[in-house]
């Protein structure tokens, strides 16, 4: 089924082929969306929690890839050291040490990340605050312009073919 509107266009009236609030509307809401609204627009989908734990296994696991390659470049610095107390050193000790060093990295890392993450989740949370009404009023623009046009009026505008 083929629906066909009849439309008029009055070539004198500029505003029903470019109307200048819709046009505003939507540079703003594309100038937002390309500039700081990527980033929330992608955090709208999560829950806080949800967020923040995920920012929280992100940093988690990159803090032990950075430890490993610490752990690396210490072995390779001090390799010389290492070989020569090879039968001398306390090797349950120096795990601990490690491991310590290992953990306090982690937690101190881990709280640094959960204050970040709740942070540029409430950040992008009043940035959508002022984002979301936007997007309103041009669907409630754009209803009303179609309610306007003779497009799907009581007026016997619309052909079915």
């Amino acid at each position: 089924m083929v629906y066909l509107c009849k439309t008029y266009v009055d070539y004198n009236e500029v505003n029903v082929l470019l109307n200048e609030n819709k046009v505003k509307m939507m540079t703003k809401m594309a100038i937002y969306e390309k500039n700081e609204g990527r980033r929330m627009l992608r955090t709208a989908r999560y829950f806080k929690g949800d967020y923040v734990a995920f920012g929280i296994l992100k940093t988690l696991i990159t803090t032990t890839l950075a430890f490993a390659i610490v752990a690396i470049m210490y072995v390779l610095c001090n390799a010389e050291g290492l070989v020569e107390n090879i039968n001398s050193m306390d090797y349950l000790a120096f795990g601990k040490k490690v491991a310590i060093y290992y953990i306090i990295m982690l937690v101190i890392f881990a709280i640094t990340a959960g204050f970040v993450y709740s942070f540029q989740y409430e950040n992008s949370r009043k940035g959508l605050k002022k984002y979301f009404p936007g997007l309103i009023s041009l669907k409630d623009f754009i209803m009303a312009r179609r309610k306007k046009d003779n497009c799907g009026g009581s007026d016997g505008s619309i052909i079915r073919i």
